[in-house]
């Protein structure tokens, strides 16, 4: 029995008992005191219980490595201590004591996946074999829950966001991620039900809704082989608003087991996201310039949304520039692009056509509503005082849905005409196209 503790633990004879905990929970003092003092012989530490709820109390108190326990005991019977030890800890080994005169409190004993069956008197040599053979996987699952926390200690000291995965199981997340996430550790997180999938808002730029695990076969999956990137939400991020995070994915040799990284690239996708918008945007008035504006219209069209348009100039804007300079006149152009933004949806889309010119793209419109907008337009314009111009500024405007397969050119010709019959009608009106 020694030299097989001093195998299992590679250590001393001393260290093997020392380090193993058992817990006796037994009605008959006689029996329970004589059973505590064998198990004292190879064990460090044996404690003792009359009851079933004073066993199930000891073992929640002290977490020791196996339970020894009559199943007939007082007050909490030992079915249900068993029960409820097992909510706690599945692992735990139990050996149970029985009575030969008991044959259906026994049979509840084997449905509980029991560990060992010790026949009551226990014999000494059987106790001893039992517990041997519990002794071999209680070590050897606290040799393995040493090495997890060894690598787990380095995760923690990883200089960026990491999380071990097993069959799409998330095994452990360092310190890190866990903070991002508003946790203090990978136990709070667990315990609160949280997960990096129920984070995530998008993957390469998609929206997604694969739950707790589904990003894992994403990343892993792309035939690709491309640099995954992720947005996640997380309480921890000073920013308030998603990070923006590449991730990459190593493979433990002969396991399931997988590391995943995350390297936070916010910062670049920030800018990215400004370069972008500086050349896809009119540099006066915020608005998109024209080519950004046909890529979005051409995108519309080719899903057959038939959007509406608007197409808007400002009524003999060069005598504007002529009376009070080029200065009030670029104030006007500011002034009224941000007019229009006021005053369409978010979905709405105002760039800058040309000069003086502007047009609105408004997808999923009718013809009847894409009128009002621009009826809309028209008196915010009429009414609004520009900085520098003492007199009222107008605005004609057409305004035409897409009809049926008509490509962008004739589309984008045909709200052009309704715009020059509205100046050619007098200006400062709204002509369906």
């Amino acid at each position: 029995m020694h030299g097989l503790y001093w195998r299992m633990t590679g250590g001393s004879m001393r260290d093997a008992k020392r380090n193993l905990s058992v817990q006796v929970v037994m009605a008959d003092d006689f029996e329970r005191e004589r059973i505590a003092a064998l198990l004292a012989r190879v064990a460090g530490t044996v404690r003792e219980a009359r009851d079933g709820r004073e066993g199930l109390r000891l073992w929640r108190e002290h977490r020791p490595d196996m339970v020894l326990t009559d199943m007939v005991l007082p007050v909490l019977d030992g079915p249900d201590m068993i029960a409820a030890i097992r909510e706690d800890d599945e692992d735990v080994p139990v050996l149970v004591a029985y009575d030969l005169y008991n044959p259906k409190v026994l049979l509840k004993a084997v449905e509980m996946n029991i560990d060992a069956f010790l026949r009551m008197p226990v014999r000494d040599k059987r106790l001893l074999e039992a517990v041997r053979r519990c002794a071999r996987t209680v070590f050897m699952r606290k040799k393995l829950e040493k090495s997890d926390t060894m690598l787990w200690n380095l995760l923690d000291v990883f200089p960026g966001m990491a999380l071990l995965e097993h069959d799409g199981r998330t095994v452990y997340a360092n310190r890190k991620l866990a903070a991002y996430l508003g946790f203090d550790s990978h136990r709070h997180m667990h315990a609160a039900g949280a997960s990096l999938g129920g984070n995530i808002v998008e993957i390469n730029g998609e929206p997604y809704q694969g739950g707790d695990s589904g990003w894992v076969r994403t990343v892993v999956d792309d035939q690709l082989d491309r640099d995954q990137v992720l947005r996640i939400k997380g309480r921890g991020n000073p920013s308030g608003v998603p990070g923006v995070f590449t991730v990459t994915h190593s493979p433990f040799p002969n396991s399931r087991l997988r590391l995943f990284s995350f390297q936070d690239i916010s910062e670049l996708e920030d800018e990215r996201a400004m370069l972008q918008d500086e050349a896809s945007t009119d540099p006066l008035t915020q608005a998109l310039n024209r080519r950004s504006f046909l890529r979005l219209l051409d995108a519309e069209l080719a899903a057959g949304h038939a959007p509406g348009l608007v197409m808007f100039d400002i009524d003999h804007f060069k005598s504007i520039n002529d009376e009070y300079g080029h200065d009030v006149g670029d104030a006007v152009l500011r002034e009224i692009s941000a007019l229009v933004r006021d005053n369409i949806r978010e979905t709405d889309r105002l760039a800058r056509w040309g000069g003086e010119e502007f047009m609105v793209l408004s997808p999923g419109s009718s013809m009847q509503r894409t009128a009002q907008v621009a009826e809309r337009l028209r008196r915010a314009v009429e009414s609004f005082s520009f900085t520098g111009v003492p007199r009222p500024v107008t605005s004609s405007f057409g305004a035409a849905v897409a009809a049926g397969s008509e490509d962008r050119e004739a589309f984008v010709k045909r709200v052009d005409m309704a715009l020059y019959q509205a100046k050619e009608g007098g200006r400062n009106r709204v002509v369906q196209g």
